[in-house]
């Protein structure tokens, strides 16, 4: 079995080799997405490491020592134990070899060092359980970015939720890792194909803030907010974010960092960038056949529409899509808004 692959080589039926995460990047480049060029390193890979190394034994020894993990305080004492046994180990070299190679291709193909964000993929989708780590540069660095990913198998909400459910903490599942190219974002945010809240399929929504993405994910900002008509792509709807913060590229690494009042007052997306979020949103719902949650960049200096970069797509959860009207129903409507 191949433990590492570019994105362009895989797609949707690797979801159980790579991640879901790897897989549908590697959908998406089979689309011809915008998507920023990286590969992904699979979950066999992660299983090996953590049997060669010793670390399993290890981790398991730990368990067995402590015993029952009901209180919080000891949970997070043992996590953090496990994620240092993790972090501690060597990745064997014909692991490492590999996965360092890969990166100076990528770089070869940008004929510079790249940054590149390490992100975690699950088989499963659990948005927010797993880690990523951002603005990652150089070989050795992506090595222990890797490491820290498969760690956070071993976090506190990983230990917490396995010891509600009664699972063997031992068992935690092992994860994809993707590593793509950093996009120098001027701003970032997230699109719902259909309305979030209501569940209309004939509105998207965009939620947009400068910098990168993760302030919008994290939900640390009020970000922009973009209504836009699937039918017609016009946005019909616009509301101005506070926005006092943004996360960027800085050093090795992220900083947040105060949005000045200039930046505040200002909607971060041009309504033709919108616009065409929401009309390759459109193709992945329906490649995918059901209403998408979509990580979107716009890149800093290039021109629209080669500035738009797409880092994620996953099936939107929890909400009910709303059947539409039909034209008796929206005339009923009509006609009740007239006399009430």
């Amino acid at each position: 079995m191949k433990l590492i692959s570019w994105f362009s080589e895989i797609g949707q039926g690797d979801n159980a080799v790579f991640g879901k995460k790897c897989a549908n990047l590697g959908e998406m480049s089979r689309l011809k997405m915008p998507v920023p060029d990286g590969f992904a390193i699979s979950v066999t890979a992660q299983e090996i490491f953590l049997k060669e190394t010793g670390a399993l034994q290890e981790i398991q020894k730990l368990l067995d020592k402590v015993g029952g993990l009901q209180d919080v305080n000891l949970q997070t004492k043992v996590s953090r134990q496990i994620r240092d046994i993790v972090e501690g180990k060597e990745i064997p070299s014909e692991m490492a070899h590999p996965m360092a190679s890969y990166y100076e291709d990528l770089c070869y193909k940008q004929g510079q060092e790249v940054a590149v964000a390490v992100r975690s993929a699950g088989v499963k989708s659990h948005p927010g359980m797993y880690e990523t780590y951002l603005n990652v540069r150089g070989k050795q660095q992506v090595l222990e970015m890797v490491k820290k990913v498969w760690a956070s198998t071993f976090n506190m909400r990983t230990i917490a939720a396995r010891v509600q459910q009664g699972l063997p903490v031992i068992e935690s599942p092992c994860i994809g890792v993707g590593v793509l190219e950093m996009v120098n974002a001027r701003c970032a945010g997230v699109c719902f194909t259909i309305h979030p809240v209501t569940g209309d399929p004939l509105k998207a929504m965009i939620e947009g803030n400068w910098g990168l993405g993760e302030s919008v994910v994290s939900g640390i900002v009020s970000a922009d907010i973009y209504i836009v008509d699937r039918e017609s792509l016009k946005v019909i709807e616009k509301t101005l974010g506070e926005k006092k913060l943004k996360i960027v590229a800085k050093g090795a690494g992220i900083s947040q960092e105060e949005v000045p009042p200039e930046g505040r007052g200002a909607y971060v997306l041009r309504d033709e960038e919108a616009a065409e979020i929401v009309k390759l949103g459109k193709v992945l719902e329906s490649h995918f056949g059901q209403p998408q949650d979509i990580e979107w960049a716009i890149y800093a200096g290039r021109p629209f529409p080669q500035n738009l970069y797409l880092l994620q797509t996953r099936p939107v959860a929890g909400i009910k899509v709303q059947k539409p009207k039909t034209t008796e129903e929206e005339m009923i409507d009509n006609l009740l808004k007239k006399f009430f």
